[in-house]
């Protein structure tokens, strides 16, 4: 079989082109998972708290109650910020102890 007809040589440059574009999100994709391992690391350093994902998901569940709490008191709402507020304070300072 002839291997120089155009039909074979377009069929190398879309090869190429999609091998490109699959190393290129294969290495998109790798660095931004590994940003997001050093953040999550170094979060996990700074407060004191072990880096897994139980822990990133009781800290982001104690800061929706704390935000809700703070939300809560900027409209007045003294008895419905404490409801929200003490159990985030509570979460938070016992995952960061």
């Amino acid at each position: 079989m002839n291997d120089n007809t155009p039909f074979h040589w377009l069929g190398e440059q879309i090869g190429r082109l999609l091998r490109l574009v699959v190393d290129g999100l294969a290495w998109v994709l790798t660095h931004i998972g590994s940003a997001f391992s050093s953040f999550y690391h170094g979060l996990g350093q700074a407060l004191g708290i072990s880096p897994t994902l139980t822990s990133l998901i009781v800290l982001l569940f104690g800061l929706a109650l704390l935000l809700s709490g703070l939300r809560a008191l900027f409209r007045g709402r003294i008895f419905a910020a404490a409801i929200a507020g003490i159990p985030g304070i509570a979460i938070l300072s016992w995952l960061i102890q």
